[in-house]
């Protein structure tokens, strides 16, 4: 496949925070669970899920090991989160809160990414294991990014941006270092970005029956 298609693909992952901006993205103070906002996470899951077991439908091929950068990008997001807290830039929810939406959401993520990998012993390229779908680097690095454009997207689009960048960078390493088919990436992009979303909707809850337990009088 030409050079063209992976440029497309690699932009396309890139811009997703551009298809994913919703209103009812940001920690609302009343239970709502927007479903619009699980059109990209579902797209790419999908997209994934129906790739499964066809690598012949896939865009392009492996092209063998290229670079090990995958390993460390994967945590690029999260990064420049810290970067931009350290250099005084606030994000949209306290930090309280964004800890605690970050650590919801990656439990979700690796939650769910470890059953799917023990349950569909999905083959890698290279035959190292059987641990092949849904990719755990893809999920991690959008998970981070999605974290990361709910956290900054009040201010530019451009940060939100870079954080889905260093995601797609990490997800195409993993095809071409044939860690992954391209079914993997999709549907751990997928689950990553879906984790955040889903962790958004319930936050509120557990936080106000938190609070409304601590308020209770010790009997």
């Amino acid at each position: 496949m030409t050079h063209k298609t992976l440029i497309s693909l690699f932009l396309w992952l890139a811009s997703l925070p551009l298809f994913a901006q919703t209103a009812g993205d940001s920690i609302p103070t009343e239970r709502r669970f927007p479903l619009t906002s699980f059109i990209v996470p579902a797209t790419l899951a999908g997209g994934g899920a129906a790739l499964l077991g066809h690598p012949n439908r896939e865009p392009f091929k492996s092209t063998g090991h290229v670079s090990s950068a995958d390993d460390y990008l994967r945590f690029g997001p999260y990064g420049l989160r810290v970067a931009l807290q350290l250099a005084g830039v606030k994000p949209a929810v306290n930090l309280g809160d964004e800890i605690a939406v970050t650590v919801l959401s990656n439990v979700a993520m690796a939650g769910v990414t470890e059953v799917f990998k023990r349950t569909i012993n999905s083959t890698r390229p290279d035959g190292s294991d059987r641990r092949s779908f849904p990719s755990g680097h893809a999920a991690v690095a959008f998970t981070g990014a999605e974290l990361l454009h709910q956290a900054y997207k009040h201010k530019s689009p451009w940060i939100s941006i870079a954080g889905y960048v260093l995601a797609s960078a990490t997800s195409v390493l993993r095809v071409a270092n044939e860690k992954h088919h391209w079914a993997d990436v999709l549907a751990g992009a997928g689950i990553g970005i879906a984790s955040v979303k889903i962790t958004y909707a319930v936050y509120p809850v557990i936080k106000r029956k938190l609070q409304h337990h601590r308020k209770q009088p010790a009997s």
